[in-house]
């Protein structure tokens, strides 16, 4: 089953909520939790590795908190995702290139293949300043998203 993470899906949500931030003023881990009834300590892990990566940045102190390291506009769904929860992988296999034994007979690999392509192209695609001003301008999926090699493909 094909299925977005809690981690994830929170993580995106503090992401989105700190683009909001019109002065870019810290906010408290708190009062975050709080507002986007995330659990506290959740909000720390997700926020941990969100810091690690240099997305978000933290100021200690009483009126200190978490806020973007960078413009909304320099940040991806993609870079999101890819920190979250590491590289989107849809293929089943974990070696499906020429290595593996089953490559030459293996008939689902195209789909999923081209599957992650039109994932990887569409989050990359989507940037958190758009997430943030109520999904505008959001790339709308269509068939130019999928690689040339799929347009014989009929999606119904």
């Amino acid at each position: 089953m094909f299925r977005i993470s809690r981690r994830l899906d929170y993580g995106l949500q503090l992401m989105i909520a700190l683009a909001n931030e019109p002065e870019g003023k810290p906010q408290s881990t708190a009062s975050l939790a709080e507002k986007l009834q995330i659990p506290l300590p959740f909000l720390h892990q997700i926020g941990h590795m969100l810091m690690q990566a240099s997305l978000i940045k933290a100021s200690p102190g009483p009126h200190g908190g978490i806020r973007l390291n960078r413009p909304a506009e320099s940040i991806t769904a993609m870079q999101i995702v890819e920190v979250l929860e590491g590289p989107i992988a849809l293929q089943p296999c974990p070696e499906c290139d020429a290595k593996c034994e089953r490559f030459e007979v293996c008939s689902s690999q195209f789909a999923w293949n081209e599957l992650q392509q039109v994932v990887i192209n569409y989050l990359g695609g989507v940037r958190l300043d758009n997430l943030a001003n109520n999904a505008q301008k959001l790339p709308v999926f269509s068939m130019q998203m999928l690689p040339a090699k799929t347009e014989a493909l009929q999606l119904s």
